[in-house]
């Protein structure tokens, strides 16, 4: 091989690792941080050994600069079939302020319905320590400009949740959970999020109390290479009433 021919394939070379580098340059993530507080109540109505109404609602805020994120109102009504395994449907109204930048202070509210199917499983690992397993699928209708919702994706859930129960008061939770959008629609964003964290909740009496805890929600945008990294402070108001208990 003479030295023109090296000369060539090490030029071809260069210019190989250079469309690489590039490549890798622009396949890179773009990670956006935001900081937001979660306020949520949620009730539990107990109407017999066999099925629960629940109701959750929640006011999503930017933390700084301050300014509405999102509106969640949402609905479950859950059947017990035993060995505990639970079941349902429920049904969620939420409006987003957008665009998705808390710096920006000319924003408009988008609503999203949102039917889904739920299934949950527990496990007793050890005295006091519980596995939970939670499955969700979503069906998502977005507002449209003339008011109208239409249909866009399927997104399926899992979590994962260790509960460790302190004593009959103080509880400490840990979770992790993905979301996956299916649908003609989705392009690069199959991956929709990841959020895990802790939380410590405390029922000072038997059916109401707190509940403080911190989640990490990292979220994949439309384009496949932005993302939004939001780090979230969740504090809730837990209360429950036992309608079987007054019959």
């Amino acid at each position: 091989m003479n030295v023109g021919m090296l000369k060539d394939k090490f030029i071809s070379l260069k210019i190989l690792l250079l469309f690489l580098v590039s490549l890798k340059g622009f396949t890179q993530k773009n990670i956006e941080n935001q900081h937001l507080l979660w306020v949520r109540y949620n009730l539990k109505l107990k109407i017999s050994e066999t099925y629960q109404i629940q109701q959750e609602l929640e006011e999503r805020t930017y933390w700084y600069p301050w300014r509405q994120h999102q509106i969640v109102a949402r609905t479950h009504v859950l059947r017990s079939f035993g060995n505990d395994w639970k079941a349902g449907v429920a049904f969620t109204y939420s409006e987003q302020s957008l665009p998705n930048n808390p710096n920006i202070k000319s924003s408009e509210n988008v609503g999203e319905l949102r039917p889904q199917i739920e299934i949950y499983n527990r496990q007793a690992l050890m005295l006091k320590l519980d596995l939970e397993h939670r499955f969700w699928t979503e069906f998502r209708f977005f507002e449209q400009s003339d008011g109208a919702f239409d249909f866009t994706n399927v997104r399926m859930r899992y979590r994962l949740e260790l509960q460790y129960k302190v004593d009959k008061k103080v509880s400490l939770k840990v979770f992790d959970e993905i979301h996956l959008n299916i649908g003609n629609k989705i392009t690069y964003n199959v991956f929709d999020q990841n959020r895990y964290g802790g939380s410590i909740q405390y029922m000072p009496i038997k059916d109401l109390g707190v509940e403080l805890g911190y989640l990490n929600w990292f979220q994949q945008r439309q384009s496949g290479v932005d993302f939004y990294n939001r780090n979230i402070v969740r504090f809730t108001i837990h209360q429950n009433i036992n309608f079987k208990a007054k019959v």
